[in-house]
């Protein structure tokens, strides 16, 4: 994945396309992975309960399924909380299929993807739009106030800016809290009370009280923008 160029002063090395691959694992063990425009499922827990003894570090011997072709060249794969779809982004499309036969069940334009613990999702559009469906409908539109670059999901909708992250409620596209830091991921505890902020250098542990942020909307208060 690497190209060389010579020229009357010097080369130049160039690195093509990214290190990780465009792969997801659903809660059951259950592995769909991208090959180019090809994909391909394979079951980590079939594997690992088939009685075998397997050295630590050694690779496990995971039976290959051809699952179909892929309609856009695959950038990225993400299951939905229950994995009963998939969702794969490229080319700045979307497009959601069914885990088992691969089935189309929805597609539109969008340059990133966010799935809630419902089954909701939410995507970013290329004019900054961000748009939150429902039952695979449209349900709600906002503009962030600054220039969203990614999305991640989880009890609330984050949204990520330059210099800052805002969380979102995916009912209304409300403001919860923003944050100013720059996270490279975000992870929310099975039961959505915690939730870990990674960024480059260091990583935060926040508690989140849905009960209070219910409370403070439903009391009509005026939501500041810091939330």
């Amino acid at each position: 994945h690497a190209l060389a160029l010579g020229y009357d002063e010097g080369t130049v090395m160039l690195k093509l396309g990214k290190e990780e691959p465009v792969i997801s694992m659903d809660q059951s063990g259950k592995l769909i992975w991208a090959r180019h425009n090809e994909i391909f499922t394979a079951n980590v827990r079939a594997a690992a309960e088939s009685g075998a003894t397997i050295p630590d570090g050694e690779r496990l011997p995971l039976s290959t399924k051809d699952l179909g072709n892929c309609e856009v060249y695959p950038q990225s794969l993400q299951h939905s909380s229950n994995g009963r779809v998939v969702v794969v982004c490229g080319d700045g499309e979307f497009i959601i299929y069914t885990a088992i036969a691969w089935r189309n069940k929805s597609f539109g334009q969008g340059l990133d993807f966010a799935w809630s613990p419902s089954g909701n999702y939410a995507v970013r559009e290329g004019s900054g739009k961000i748009k939150i469906f429902s039952n695979f409908k449209e349900s709600k539109s906002f503009k962030p106030s600054g220039t969203p670059e990614n999305l991640f999901g989880g009890v609330l909708l984050a949204v990520k800016c330059s210099s800052f992250i805002v969380f979102y409620d995916w009912e209304q596209g409300r403001v919860v809290r923003r944050i100013d830091v720059v996270p490279k991921g975000i992870y929310w505890s099975d039961q959505g009370e915690f939730l870990a902020i990674a960024t480059e250098n260091s990583f935060f542990i926040l508690k989140y009280n849905k009960d209070v942020v219910d409370a403070a909307f439903e009391s009509g208060a005026q939501i500041e923008e810091d939330g």
